[in-house]
């Protein structure tokens, strides 16, 4: 037993590397041609992996609806509403400086996207918490765009809360809100969406983090809805299958990424950081694809399992 631990490694290491991101990027030109004329909506498309995903999109004469947040914003709460080990947090902006911040960017983003060659876009904010709203988004796509082919789920709340050093991740609030933004809205969001798809043959795609399978400290609240997501659309996904439906759908799971606006929710060394632009290659591959999990970087999980089973994380 002496040598117990190289076990998951021996197993994680083939079955990462057969996953099906290992094949996108042999995804041909002509078949990303099929996303022409085709309507996406992106969720929390005003930067990061969202943004990128629209610009690869609109090079491939896509129409986008771009929705971004209103409420709180991930670039900026994340530098300024974050909870330390000492419970102590940093003064947030006023909520209409966070909100005119994170329009501008969606603007440049929906210009850049249309000089890319996307024939269409339009763009709209929203809270995510307003989950009984959230059906909204997919009105205002198809009465826009007159139909729905994809639905990107990128809206994410990075909850850090330390359970017992501070009484912040305790709250019911805090709790709740981070299940309404990364559990409820994206399932309400399908729910809505599915009929339109139904008649698209549509697809969907659940981007999710590292924290659907490895816990860590400070991110309890964060960690369950990632676990919740997943047993929900993971479910979905056989029942869309054994229906024969002609929708279907692809689980994400995405790691850190170089220059990213995000904080990492994982250390890692530099070898297993993955490229922004390769992670939304990767990603509007499996759009055309359509596999049932797509991970990037491939490796890196495998590197987190290994330092969570040694209590590095």
């Amino acid at each position: 037993m002496k040598f117990a631990w190289l076990l998951p490694l021996l197993i994680a290491i083939p079955y990462w590397w057969l996953t099906p991101s290992s094949l996108l990027s042999s995804s041909s030109s002509s078949s990303l041609l099929s996303l022409a004329n085709k309507t996406v909506l992106i969720t929390d498309a005003s930067g990061g992996l969202g943004a990128e995903l629209a610009r690869h999109l609109a090079s491939y004469q896509a129409n986008l609806m771009l929705v971004t947040r209103t409420g709180r914003s991930e670039s900026l709460t994340n530098k300024q509403n974050v909870y330390n080990k000492e419970g102590k947090t940093n003064s947030p902006q006023s909520q209409s400086q966070i909100s005119a911040y994170t329009w501008n960017k969606l603007v440049s983003v929906r210009d850049e996207a249309l000089k890319l060659g996307s024939p269409k876009v339009e763009i709209l904010s929203f809270d995510y918490n307003n989950v009984g709203e959230v059906g909204m988004i997919v009105e205002k796509t198809v009465e826009k765009f007159g139909r729905l082919d994809y639905l990107v789920l990128n809206q994410e709340e990075i909850a850090r809360g330390y359970l017992v050093k501070t009484r912040h991740g305790q709250t019911p609030d805090f709790v709740s809100r981070t299940f309404s933004v990364n559990v409820y809205s994206s399932i309400e969001l399908t729910l809505k969406s599915l009929p339109y798809l139904e008649q698209t043959q549509g697809h969907i795609l659940l981007l999710s983090s590292l924290l659907s399978d490895i816990s860590k400290p400070g991110l309890a609240v964060m960690s369950a809805t990632q676990h919740a997501t997943h047993g929900f659309f993971y479910s979905l996904q056989r029942e869309l299958r054994e229906r024969v439906s002609g929708v279907t759908l692809t689980v994400g799971q995405v790691g850190e990424m170089e220059q990213s606006e995000k904080m990492s929710l994982f250390e890692v060394p530099g070898w297993s950081v993955g490229d922004r632009g390769e992670c939304a290659r990767v990603l509007v591959g499996s759009l055309v694809s359509r596999p049932g999990t797509v991970r990037y970087p491939r490796l890196q999980g495998v590197f987190v399992r290994l330092l969570g089973m040694f209590g590095r994380i």
